[in-house]
């Protein structure tokens, strides 16, 4: 009976660990749900589209930015199809063509937008555009009834020219400086329109952090998860993404051990690079297309789904082979523009991805939008970069939350805790008054059994701070002290 029950065991061991494993690996292929129409009808958006950004499924913003032409605008489109969705009437192939952002507010204030390539959406219908005008704004516009229009934010971000943008679910604005291939890119991160008055009145602002990148090189785009502790850049120059751990508050460092580089070359033997970035929040899965930046080869183009803790390659959607397998070519799409299931013209420049994990691709030379949808369960990949080690051997019987060691500090600690069953874990600091220092984990699935996180405290002054622990139900909290 003994060994029948053990044998009963292993089967069922086997059965959880197959069932695991089957969860965190892709089994399903992507296909082009569809494209907006690249034609004089309405639909199009009628010229080099540069980047994509969602508001929630099928309803996003798309950014004209030409690197020869004189064309900027943002498009809405809502509810959108290959067909319908989009808000507003707009030329097409128009040589020159470049929005003024007018603040509502005040008749005085007004941006002519220049080579806006980089664009982010928030669920409220808000675009983060970025414009290289005189002072390099960062432009807000909104998507409205009928079309967009301009708000009453903005904010120059200096004399560089400004690239990637990224909003977390705080309201933090992360943008790169694009430098050049012999220059170091930066990340520049401001507090969000909530907390910073200057996005309405003067205009200007200094960021809470500058992040000079490692190398030199293009930075093409910046995606973070929902709190912002998790920073990914793109450096197209030298054909790689870094990942920065942190948050707006304490800093950010480099995480040494994420390794995504593209090997990837064209038919001409240039080498491609990463042209953007997307961070679906549910899954934890990091997107990057890749193609060769302004250059008409078509055969490249594509997005990898990526480990965010590591940088592997889970999954490829191969754009260029679909349009080949579509259309017996890189470069051609038919019914006069109006094919439904794919762009033709392989420039993957932008993207982004809705909550319900469909990837969307601006297609620069196409002109026009790419909608993807995967066929079958996208998996959900754990964080384990933000410093969190479990304890072996140590399973504590209730939720429990230790003093901090060393304490007082300078300039990290350690924080333990112990939980007893399958919990969601938030960890949080704040000052002695209780505003907001950073988030250490959010939501983050853990087991029973006792874990210790690492906090580094070297950009905060000394003093009192607190921290407190919440399972979804209880919530402990304890005093530490920085003396520098």
């Amino acid at each position: 009976m003994k060994k029948s029950y053990f044998v009963f065991l292993l089967f069922f061991a086997f059965l959880f660990n197959v069932q695991n494993t089957k969860a965190q690996s892709f089994d399903g292929i992507w296909q082009c749900s569809y494209a907006t129409w690249d034609h004089p009808d309405a639909n199009a958006t009628g010229t080099n589209t540069a980047n994509v950004a969602v508001v929630r499924e099928n309803t996003f913003f798309a950014i004209i930015g030409s690197l020869t032409k004189a064309v900027s605008f943002p498009i809405g489109y809502r509810d959108a199809t290959d067909s319908t969705g989009r808000l507003g009437f707009f030329p097409y192939k128009p040589d020159s063509l470049e929005v003024d952002w007018m603040n509502p507010d005040n008749a005085f204030d007004f941006i002519t937008a220049k080579r806006t390539l980089g664009i982010a959406a928030t669920p409220d219908s808000l675009a983060y555009v970025t414009s290289n005008d005189d002072n390099h704004n960062i432009l807000v516009f909104k998507m409205g009834a009928d079309s967009v229009y301009s708000t009453s934010y903005r904010m120059e971000t200096g004399t560089e020219r400004i690239h990637g943008i990224a909003v977390s679910d705080n309201g933090n604005v992360f943008v790169t400086t694009y430098a050049a291939d012999n220059a170091k890119a930066t990340v520049r991160v401001y507090k969000g329109i909530k907390d910073e008055p200057q996005w309405s009145d003067l205009h200007s602002s200094n960021p809470l952090q500058t992040i000079t990148l490692p190398d030199t090189g293009r930075a093409l785009d910046v995606a973070v998860n929902e709190d912002g502790s998790l920073l990914y850049v793109a450096n197209y120059t030298l054909h790689k993404v870094y990942l920065y751990t942190g948050s707006p508050s304490t800093g950010y460092s480099l995480h040494n051990n994420f390794n995504f580089e593209v090997h990837d070359t064209s038919n001409t033997g240039t080498r491609c690079g990463p042209t953007g970035l997307a961070f679906l929040k549910k899954n934890n899965l990091l997107f990057v297309s890749v193609d060769n930046f302004g250059s008409t080869t078509y055969e490249v183009g594509r997005f990898y789904i990526v480990n965010p803790n590591t940088g592997q390659i889970l999954d490829t959607c191969d754009i260029a082979q679909w349009n080949w397998d579509t259309f017996g070519s890189y470069q051609n799409r038919t019914l006069d523009g109006k094919f439904p299931y794919g762009s033709g013209y392989t420039s993957a420049y932008g993207i982004d991805v809705d909550a319900k994990g469909n990837v969307y691709t601006a297609c620069y030379y196409g002109w026009t939008i790419e909608k993807w949808v995967y066929q079958g369960q996208l998996p959900i990949i754990p964080i384990t970069v933000l410093g969190v080690e479990r304890v072996e051997g140590i399973n504590p019987s209730t939720f429990t939350l230790t003093q901090n060691y060393p304490n007082p500090f300078n300039p990290s600690t350690t924080i333990e805790f112990g939980i007893s069953q399958q919990s969601k874990i938030t960890l949080i600091v704040y000052d002695i008054n209780g505003a907001l220092v950073t988030v250490l984990l959010k939501d983050a699935e853990f087991e029973s059994g006792t874990y210790k996180v690492s906090f580094d405290a070297s950009r905060l002054a000394s003093g009192t701070y607190l921290y407190s622990l919440n399972n979804g139900i209880h919530t402990i909290s304890k005093k530490m002290t920085l003396i520098k």
